[in-house]
């Protein structure tokens, strides 16, 4: 067959070579390299998220962190039905709202994971009834009670208001170490 091999098979074969070597450079120049550029890029991209998600990590473990122990501050040791009631009293004297009555209901046990004896936090359930001349008082007194020092969650609220007073009626759950 190399006998038979003339000029013409020569430039065929050269012909041949230089259009897959054209071929080649021009699918480089437009699929290999734009597709090399786009992994560069999103490796990048990869880079900067995962920065972004340990940076977030460390911020938020240090927030939690001070969130956990304000409102560890906030839980005494233990019920104390007297201190609650006294602080609830000097809100109210301080909001100029008069408190009608105040009722403890029952005693609940937050359990956290799985059951244990001796829960870690426990809730005891008030009932509030207080009374105003204006709105702004019972704002100010229910203000005074969220940001009291004492983990409160208010449950539910009720105000009426009528022509000479206002009328609150509020379940609040107070927390204390279990």
């Amino acid at each position: 067959m190399i006998k038979h091999w003339g000029k013409i098979h020569t430039y065929i074969a050269v012909g041949l070579f230089a259009a897959i070597l054209v071929i080649y450079g021009i699918s480089y120049l437009n699929v290999i390299k734009p597709l090399n550029a786009e992994m560069d890029s999103l490796a990048k991209e990869v880079s900067m998220y995962e920065k972004q998600l340990d940076k977030l990590t460390n911020e938020e473990e240090a927030d939690v962190s001070a969130d956990l122990s304000e409102v560890a501050r906030k839980v005494p040791n233990s019920k104390s039905v007297n201190i609650v009631l006294t602080e609830l009293q000097e809100i109210a004297a301080h909001a100029d709202v008069s408190i009608d009555y105040i009722g403890a209901g029952g005693e609940i046990n937050v359990v956290t994971g799985e059951e244990v004896d001796n829960p870690i936090i426990d809730e005891s359930i008030y009932t509030l009834d207080a009374t105003a001349t204006n709105l702004g008082a019972i704002n100010s007194f229910i203000d005074g009670v969220i940001t009291s020092n004492r983990l409160i969650r208010i449950d539910t609220m009720n105000i009426q208001h009528a022509k000479t007073d206002v009328y609150l009626t509020i379940t609040f759950t107070a927390f204390h170490a279990g």
